[in-house]
């Protein structure tokens, strides 16, 4: 009985430790680390830190929490959940230079092998979206959930998708981008998305990565593997300076892009993919990844209301950075076509 009740105090003292060191989110400290103080600390430090007081809106600041929630969700769903206007003209792919590409490969049936990977990819300890499940639970317990995982993922294949904006909902978690926040543009908005559907993303994601090279252009760097966006700074330094010592004339222009990736129009995502040369199949699991999405705004550790998707990408999400590239290159080869 002893040795009963001993063993069920230290898995109960496991869990604790467990769930203290989630919320630190410390994951720089070894794993056999049991000082959860040192994990509460951290947790009351981070919750202290993010916690939002009061916003600022149209009409004023507000201080009450059913306010603030209301704010950001009238704040967010014009963002996201407002369907965009029909679009009265298309682009010249041809005259931009597109030519398809063939991409067939991107289609092919997910391999058990493929899917394995993918869970060994995914972070540990990250924060999870609201199904709870982090990336540790995936590697520990794989012998378990493989059967239901490897089902799942063969189900969006042959885009079986009728449920699956069950699975594909996400926390927004608003973090400050600077002291005194009161905005919410001061915020950074990080999509904590369901695991299941983060998952197919990130096999997604790792499929379309080694094509980005050759599909866009040399002159973005952001989120392509063999390049660094640190390099266009550079760049652009050196121009400047060349160009201020022999004393050139020269115009530069600064775009302002930072609203661009919530109000991504789907319609013309989708027609950018088909100049690039996606399939058929690939642009119909994009369609319903974005079509099923939905988040809720997390304000200090309470949910607010549901915004179906309209419009616009996820910031956490591995397949949205390059998603919103290829979104953007067009605009890159226009600038190119008006220089020349």
């Amino acid at each position: 009985m002893l040795r009963s009740l001993k063993a069920r105090s230290l898995g109960l003292a496991t869990l604790i430790k467990s769930r203290a060191k989630q919320h630190s989110r410390l994951r720089w400290i070894r794993q056999g680390d049991a000082n959860t103080n040192f994990f509460h600390l951290h947790a009351n430090l981070r919750r202290k830190k993010h916690f939002i007081r009061e916003l600022q809106s149209v009409t004023g600041t507000v201080l009450a929490q059913q306010d603030k929630e209301e704010v950001a969700y009238n704040f967010f769903n014009s963002l996201l959940g407002v369907a965009p206007s029909a679009r009265p003209y298309s682009l010249d792919w041809a005259a931009l230079g597109y030519e398809t590409v063939d991409l067939s490969d991107l289609d092919a049936p997910f391999t058990d092998d493929e899917i394995k990977k993918i869970v060994q990819l995914i972070p540990s300890q990250r924060a999870p979206g609201p199904d709870g499940y982090i990336g540790l639970f995936y590697k520990s317990c794989w012998d378990i959930v493989k059967g239901d995982l490897v089902e799942a993922l063969h189900g969006f294949y042959n885009l079986r998708t009728t449920k699956l904006h069950l699975a594909n909902e996400a926390n927004i978690v608003l973090l400050p981008k600077k002291d005194n926040a009161l905005q919410l543009t001061d915020f950074r908005p990080i999509s904590l998305i369901n695991s299941l559907a983060k998952i197919i993303t990130k096999a997604l994601a790792e499929r379309l990565a080694p094509k980005l090279g050759r599909l866009v252009s040399r002159s973005q760097n952001a989120f392509i593997k063999g390049r660094c966006i640190h390099d266009n700074f550079l760049y652009v330094q050196r121009v400047i300076r060349k160009l201020h010592k022999s004393k050139s004339p020269t115009i530069f222009i600064k775009l302002d892009i930072s609203k661009a990736f919530d109000s991504v129009n789907w319609a013309y995502l989708l027609e950018v993919l088909e100049a690039f040369g996606f399939g058929r199949r690939w642009r119909n699991w994009i369609s319903a990844i974005l079509a099923s999405s939905s988040s809720r705004i997390l304000i200090n550790g309470r949910l607010g209301r549901k915004i179906p998707h309209r419009r616009g990408l996820r910031q956490g999400d591995p397949l949205s950075p390059m998603l919103f590239i290829l979104a953007i290159d067009p605009l890159q080869r226009i600038i190119e076509r008006a220089v020349h």
